[in-house]
This record gives structure tokens, C-alpha cells and sequence, in this order.
């Protein structure tokens, strides 16, 4: 599949980096082209989208992804007409530079072995030719392609002297993109240089070039004229005219380079001892400061993994020392240095965890065309405001919220916000705004998708609900009625789409944040909009846990779902007809759930002073029933599916300082649990 050029000695290692590097370009050109303001284009955005398509066009070509290389090419001459301002860009150079990307992406991914299947690329490379052959601005009726100008240019009068390698390096660079004629040179202060040149370019890019040399207020141009070239022409010049500027430049990226790099590449070509006194004479120039590095996602794995069991055995090293100080005189001598064994323990923890965070942005970059794409196929518009994209967390979470608020960010424009007519008539904008938005908050990071729609229609979802005999009383509070979007199968859709209308969406969100130990909330108010927030975890190794005992086994409830802890008395518990066991907790009736009859243990207590933990999930609560609250302390989570099989109740395991495993338990399924139970007949 993949044919590497024979002169890397180690192809797999460049094609690697080449795989990374070309889908950070892509992610990049697509921002980019998704926030252009077709009406006020920067050039810099242009010419940085240029950057990025050269950049993988290069690094295809010599990995011998022939493929990759012959679309770019075709992205680059595009490109070239629009930075050259030969016409202005449109909406459709846009969307078939976009559609570059997504082909692109998958050729990417071909390469890597992902697909089995090259994309077919020949749509979009007939669309990319099209809009190449689109006419100019400034050409005749029935020309195409690129324009060739002449222009008439002074530079003067000069302050002072140019200097005589970088005139030579501008004339010579000018040479190469087209003709330079009637030249005429007083490089003197006071004197002036005059020329006429003949390319294919605007005259915003040439005063650019100019630039370079004197002032913006020295430069005096003239267009004399502006000549369409003939078909065949259009074709074969650009590529004579890039060969010659690229062999004048010494082999570099772009037409006009840095004047130190010119200098030693016309040194180099005159004189080897010259090219060497002149990489001496800027020898101090500071090489760039390399501030990242990749590293392979499987070590950094194990070393968080590594870390982890560091942690256990510190623990294990600290319930040694407190038996040893118990046991003893009151005094063990090495609590000191365990003191610093765990504070360096838990530093170097951190540090280590703080090499998994990414910024969420990696997650909020695919949003941009989501919605560009999806509100122009639904006939709407739509603005996407992002906040918080600096928030960071766990690079396991970042690959598994995608989908549900990709979902949500779909939801929002096709249920949400109204077409622009309708939002007009209603007194708002036509066009409709969805915010996303990332903060940490403790141990959690939250996230809110809000739209400025027409909100949840509450008289529709509860005839929907009684379509479908799902008991609900039409007075019940809006949170609660709100909350049926989340069962499965449920939905108000009219008519089924190819986006909505099955049922199926919003029960696979709250399933999928749910099992990364998250929960979703859902406010909206009708004609105002709707926001859900979605809280998970920070990270999915390490959690703050409260210990208790049933029987003689340790468990670990997760203390972000801990509300609090109380002794219950054995007249505290009440049965109440159609509720079960309920416990009273001030002025609300919560179920009960006894964990010893959840978990039997192998030596129950006979006498264990009864412990209710309060615990909530999803909005609801529930008393768990225990023998013994045996402390507070971080965990290292292990998978128990991984390591064992899926187990109801139990979400994973983790290793206690005295080297037993303790179960770490759901707290959502417990408290969904002694809902049924409460609404089980007695």
C-alpha cells in the first residue's frame, strides 16, 4: 500500500510524522476557511491556507502518496489565483476546498491502513479545476484563468541606499514570476530605482513585495495594461514560472525569501568558501525553541499506569507506618520520611496526569462546519459561539464525549432554532445563535450546549407520552416532563428524517456520559431556547472516593455522587404503601437500598450500627444503606470490564493500602435501582 521514496532510511518513522502533521493542516485550513469572511477576506488567511496545503503537498510527494500530492497540487493552483487577488473568492472556492479536506482526510487515512478503500477523489478534482477556470475580475468576456499585468514601478526617492543583495534577490525574484524590462538603478539616498515587470499577480501582492525593501510611501505604481493569455498558455506558465522562482530561491517554499537564506544560496552557488564564512557570520542567530514534542500515546499510557501503582504502593507504605506507630512506643521513624514519599508521590502524580489533559478545543474545532453544513442544508442560519476551548481534561474523555455533543450541537440546529422567517416574525435575529461552552469546576469539567431557539415543547411531549402510556402527570414539573427526551425510543418528530425523527439520539447521550461516570441536565423555556450541560470527571484515573465497609468487604462510592452520611436508628425506616422502605431526610422521603443485600458478604456483621450515605445521580436520590464509613482518600481506577467482565451496580475496581481490591460502585445504577424498587408492588 504504501511506497516510500528510497532514500529515508527509516520511511515508516517520516510517514508517521507525515500522518500527524498533515491532519493538524487540515484541521487548521478548515478553520480557517470556515470563520473567512467572504466579504472582507484577509490575506493572511489565504496565504496560511496556501502554507498548509504546500506543506503536505511536499511531504506526499517525496513519501510517494502520489495521490495526496495531485489533489493539493490542484488545491494550490486555486489558492494562487485567490492570493494574487486575479478574483475574489467565493463561496464556492470554500466549499470545494473544504470538500479537498474531507477526501484528503480519507486518503490520509487509506495510507495509515485505517480504510481498505482509496476515496474516489475525481468529483473534487473536476471541481477544483472549475473554479480554477473561473474568470478574472479585471478579464474579457469569455477569458478564464490567470492574468497577466504590467506594471511601471519607482521606488524613490530612497532615504538611503538599498541594500545591493536584496535589490538583486527582488529583481531577480520578479524575474522568475514573470519580465522584468527598462531598468533603470540609482541606489543612492536621494536617488531611485525604476523598472517595469510583467506577471501574473495583483497589484496588492507586487506593492507587498516591494515592501520588503523601502517604505510603503516610496512605492509608485502604474498597471499599464492587463492581457489574458491564451488556454494552452494558462496552463504550462505557472509551473515554468514556480520552477524558476523556486530555482532562483534556492529550492525554498516561497517566491521571496528571508534575505539572509538568499544570501547563502547564491553563495553557495558561487563560492563554497564564501557559503561557509557566511553560515559562520550568523552562526549566534538563535535556532527556534522546539516548545512540543510528540510523544506515542501508548507511553504516555504507561506511565500513568506506572504512576498509579506508585501511588498504591505509597499507600501501602503509610498503612505499614501507622501499624508500626501503633504497635509500637507511639513513635516510627520513618512517618517522616513517608511524609515526603507521599507528597512528592502526589506531585509527581499530577505532573504525570497533566501530560493526558488536552484542551478541549481538540473536540470544539469540529463544530465550525458542523454547523456551517447542517443550518445551510436545513434552510437556516446559524452562528457558533465557542468559550472556555482552553479548558482542559483527560485525553480518554476527549475521544469519547465527541459523539454525544456532536449530537447535541445537531440537535440545537435541526430541533432548536427556527428557520430565519419564522425568527423574524417572532421579534429575534434571522440568525440563530449556538453556544458551546467548557469550564472546570472542582474535579469536573462541564459543558453547556444552549440555542436561542424555540425551546422544548412541552404539551407535545406529554401527548407523546401518552402515546406511548408512559405515566406522567400533566401538572408534573417541567424538569421532570423535560427529562422523558432521555428515554429511549422516545421522540416528538412529525416525520422521520435523515437526521431525527427515529427516537434514537438523546437516550445514547445520556448513556454514553453516564458510563464516563458524568450525568446530563436539561433546561428550556419556550421561545427562548434550550441548554443542556453535561458534567464528567476530569480524569478517569484517578478519583476522589469515600471507603465503607459491608460486612467484612471494603467498597468505594465515588464522593462527587456523596451528598451526606447519617445514623439511622431502626425506627427511622418507614414502609410506605406502593413506596417500599423510604427513610426521611428532613422534609423528603428518599428509597433505601440496603447494600449488604445487593452485595452479601462472606462474614456479615451481627450488630453493625446501621449508616445511611446519601447519594445522587440524574437528579434523584437514594439512601444506601451501610455498616461502617472507613475513610476518604484518592483512587487509582482500574477497568473491571477490561480486567474481568461488566458487572451491574459496579463500575470499576481499584487496590487499597493493604493490597485487597475494593469495588467501586455506580452510583447512577444504585440510584436508579431503588427507583424500581420504590415502584415495585409490596
Amino acid at each position: 500500500m504504501f511506497e516510500p521514496a528510497n532514500s529515508f532510511s527509516d520511511p515508516v518513522a517520516f510517514r508517521t510524522i507525515f500522518f500527524e502533521e498533515a491532519q493538524e493542516h487540515l484541521a487548521n485550513v478548515e478553520a480557517i476557511l470556515l470563520r473567512m469572511d467572504l466579504d472582507a477576506p484577509q490575506r493572511d488567511d489565504v496565504h496560511a491556507i496556501f502554507r498548509a496545503v504546500h506543506s503536505i503537498k511536499g511531504s506526499a510527494a517525496m513519501l510517494g502518496c502520489s495521490e495526496i500530492a495531485a489533489l493539493t497540487h490542484l488545491q494550490e493552483n486555486l489558492l494562487d489565483l485567490l492570493r494574487k487577488d486575479e478574483r475574489p473568492i467565493a463561496q464556492d472556492d470554500v466549499n470545494a476546498m473544504l470538500q479537498a479536506g474531507d477526501v484528503l482526510r480519507l486518503q490520509v487515512q487509506h495510507r495509515r491502513g485505517l480504510l481498505p478503500q482509496a476515496p474516489d477523489a475525481s468529483a473534487v478534482e473536476a471541481w477544483l479545476r472549475e473554479r480554477v477556470e473561473q474568470p478574472a475580475s479585471d478579464a474579457g468576456p469569455g477569458q478564464h484563468g490567470p492574468v497577466t499585468r504590467s506594471f511601471r514601478v519607482r521606488l524613490g526617492p530612497l532615504v538611503q541606499a538599498i541594500d545591493a543583495l536584496e535589490l538583486d534577490m527582488m529583481l531577480t525574484g520578479l524575474a522568475g514570476m514573470g519580465a522584468v524590462s527598462n531598468t533603470e538603478i540609482d541606489n543612492r539616498a536621494g536617488g531611485d530605482v525604476r523598472f517595469d515587470v510583467r506577471l501574473q499577480g495583483a497589484a496588492a501582492e507586487l506593492r507587498g513585495v516591494l515592501s520588503l525593501l523601502v517604505a510603503p510611501e516610496q512605492i509608485a505604481m502604474e498597471m499599464v495594461d492587463a492581457v489574458q493569455p491564451q488556454a494552452g498558455a494558462a496552463q504550462a506558465a505557472p509551473q515554468r514560472q514556480v520552477a524558476r522562482a523556486l530555482t532562483a530561491s534556492g529550492g525554498l517554499d516561497e517566491f521571496f525569501v528571508d534575505p539572509v537564506e538568499f544570501r547563502r544560496s547564491r553563495a553557495r552557488a558561487a563560492d563554497p568558501q564564501a557559503a561557509e564564512f557566511a553560515a559562520q557570520e550568523h552562526a549566534p542567530e538563535p535556532a527556534h525553541e522546539t516548545t512540543f514534542i510528540r510523544v506515542a500515546t501508548a507511553k504516555i499510557d504507561l506511565l500513568v499506569n506506572l504512576v498509579g501503582e506508585l501511588v498504591i504502593t505509597e499507600t501501602m507504605l503509610a498503612r505499614t507506618g501507622a501499624l508500626a506507630q501503633a504497635g509500637g512506643d507511639g513513635h516510627y521513624a520513618g512517618s517522616s520520611a513517608l511524609a515526603d514519599l507521599s507528597r512528592h508521590t502526589r506531585k509527581l502524580q499530577e505532573a504525570v496526569l497533566a501530560i493526558r489533559m488536552l484542551p478541549i478545543a481538540n473536540v470544539f474545532q469540529r463544530f465550525p462546519r458542523l454547523v456551517h453544513e447542517l443550518s445551510a442544508r436545513l434552510g437556516k442560519r446559524a452562528e457558533l459561539k465557542l468559550s472556555g476551548e482552553a479548558t482542559e481534561l483527560d485525553r480518554g474523555l476527549i475521544e469519547q464525549i465527541s459523539d454525544p455533543l456532536t449530537h447535541l450541537v445537531r440537535n440545537a440546529i435541526d430541533h432548536g432554532l427556527e428557520p430565519p422567517d419564522v425568527r423574524v416574525a417572532c421579534g429575534k435575529p434571522p440568525v440563530g445563535t449556538v453556544t458551546l461552552r467548557a469550564a472546570q469546576r472542582g474535579g469536573h469539567i462541564v459543558i453547556e450546549v444552549a440555542d436561542d431557539g424555540r425551546g422544548l415543547d412541552r404539551e407535545r411531549i406529554l401527548q407523546c407520552a401518552a402515546e406511548r402510556g408512559m405515566p406522567i402527570a400533566p401538572d408534573a414539573p417541567d424538569a421532570e416532563v423535560f427529562r422523558l427526551v432521555f428515554e429511549a425510543g422516545f421522540s416528538t418528530a412529525e416525520r422521520v428524517t435523515e437526521l431525527s425523527g427515529r427516537g434514537v439520539g438523546m437516550d445514547v447521550v445520556k448513556r454514553n456520559i453516564r458510563a464516563l461516570g458524568g450525568k446530563v441536565d436539561l433546561v428550556s423555556v419556550a421561545a427562548q431556547g434550550t441548554r443542556v450541560t453535561v458534567s464528567v470527571p476530569l480524569t478517569l484515573a484517578i478519583m476522589e472516593a469515600m471507603t465503607i465497609a459491608i460486612g467484612s468487604e471494603t467498597y468505594v462510592l465515588p464522593l462527587a455522587g456523596v451528598v451526606e452520611s447519617l445514623s439511622v436508628a431502626p425506627g427511622e425506616l418507614h414502609t410506605l404503601p406502593g413506596d417500599g422502605e423510604t427513610l426521611r431526610v428532613r422534609d423528603e422521603y428518599l428509597p433505601v437500598l440496603h447494600l449488604a443485600r445487593l452485595f452479601p458478604p462472606r462474614k456479615p456483621r451481627e450488630h453493625a450500627a446501621a449508616i445511611a450515605v446519601i447519594v445522587e445521580a440524574e437528579g434523584a436520590k437514594a439512601a444506601l444503606l451501610v455498616d461502617e464509613l472507613v475513610g476518604q482518600q484518592q483512587v487509582v481506577v482500574k477497568s473491571l470490564e477490561a480486567n474481568f467482565r461488566k458487572v451491574p451496580g459496579l463500575s470499576g475496581a481499584t487496590v487499597m493500602g493493604d493490597g485487597a481490591v475494593a469495588l467501586i460502585l455506580d452510583v447512577g445504577h444504585l440510584v436508579r435501582r431503588s427507583g424500581r424498587e420504590r415502584a415495585m408492588p409490596q
